[in-house]
């Protein structure tokens, strides 16, 4: 039997959008790595300069490339659709701007044994500036559900990278639905993804190795305003998961810090979205305030980031949950203060 046989076939997925200028470093660093025993998966999200010619030029040179080209439809689309051909049992992600050590499959593949279905690293981030950072965990080795969100923070886990998946949650099931990117949300939605992964695998393994290199850049979607529905839909998608997970925990997560600081910060953005944009009447951004629960509204207070005064309360008038006018009008006033304050400076 040949001895490739004998090991894990690896998927590696990298989305590529307009990137030309990274891919011959990203895509080097896939095809040197120790672990030969993977397949690359180039996704050309109908990019507009060269990239989609660079990925054909690589898989001629490498048998282990293969490249789908997409019009575009966004990261998460061009992951799925990826998702949808893989032929490994495991699979990794990479950005088309980020590079990994050569060890960044092999460190996955020695930490693989049985019952354990995600595997996740370290990582190293690099600012603008070029100043370094290294992304660790408290806790390492095979952590239940409970630990990975009490003592390895929440917020490390927004990424889709740096992490090794068994496939078999992504494959077409009878048992349950296929485990996707969720499409219709345009920031947080490796977060989202790993918490549904963790819904059906409930352990994960953290090993301390730090092969991946994400470059911080600027312009990225987490600073963008996007419309209501949108933002809304984050939001909630992150506490309908938040709940699930926190059955399968026995203990309410959105209670944990971490848990509810991205609550407090997801619950931020739609209230800005609805006063920035100016998509919303009045009865509308009131009957969104309606929709949250006292559990949630009280997360959102007590773990709030903001150190405003102003903003602070307001949130206690959203814990009263009453006053629901008087809430929209005080946040409008405050949202066009700040905004007239930004612009004379």
């Amino acid at each position: 039997m040949d001895q490739k046989d004998k090991q894990p076939l690896v998927s590696v997925i990298v989305p590529i959008y307009n990137t030309e200028q990274y891919l011959n470093t990203c895509v080097g660093a896939l095809v040197t790595q120790i672990y030969t025993h993977i397949e690359i998966i180039l996704v050309d999200d109908g990019s507009k300069d060269s990239s989609g010619a660079m990925c054909d030029e690589y898989a001629q040179k490498d048998s282990r490339i293969r490249v789908l080209h997409l019009q575009n439809g966004g990261v998460s689309h061009a992951r799925n659709k990826a998702l949808e051909v893989m032929k490994g049992e495991w699979v990794c992600f990479v950005d088309a701007d980020d590079e990994v050590t050569p060890y960044y499959v092999q460190h996955f593949v020695d930490a693989i044994e049985e019952g354990i279905d995600i595997i996740i690293s370290e990582a190293i981030f690099v600012h603008e500036d070029g100043v370094r950072e290294r992304l660790s965990y408290k806790s390492y080795g095979i952590l239940p559900l409970i630990e990975i969100f009490s003592v390895n923070e929440l917020s490390a886990h927004g990424y889709a990278w740096a992490k090794c998946y068994r496939t078999w949650h992504m494959r077409l099931v009878t048992h349950g639905p296929v485990l996707r990117f969720p499409e219709e949300i345009k920031f947080s939605e490796d977060l989202l993804f790993v918490m549904q992964y963790l819904a059906v695998s409930p352990r994960a393994k953290y090993i301390p190795y730090a092969d991946y290199i994400y470059y911080l850049r600027s312009g990225s979607a987490s600073g963008r305003v996007f419309p209501f529905e949108v933002e809304r839909s984050c939001f909630c998608r992150y506490i309908e998961q938040m709940n699930q997970l926190s059955v399968l925990a026995g203990m309410d997560l959105m209670q944990v810090s971490s848990s509810a600081s991205i609550l407090a910060m997801l619950f931020a953005r739609v209230r800005n979205c609805m006063y920035l944009r100016g998509e919303l009447t009045r009865t509308r951004r009131v009957e969104f305030y309606r929709s949250v629960t006292s559990e949630v509204r009280n997360a959102i207070l007590n773990h709030s980031q903001s150190s405003n005064v102003f903003v602070r309360t307001g949130y206690r008038l959203f814990m009263t949950g009453e006053h629901w006018y008087l809430l929209d009008i005080y946040f409008s006033v405050m949202m066009n203060l700040k905004h007239f304050l930004s612009r004379k400076s």
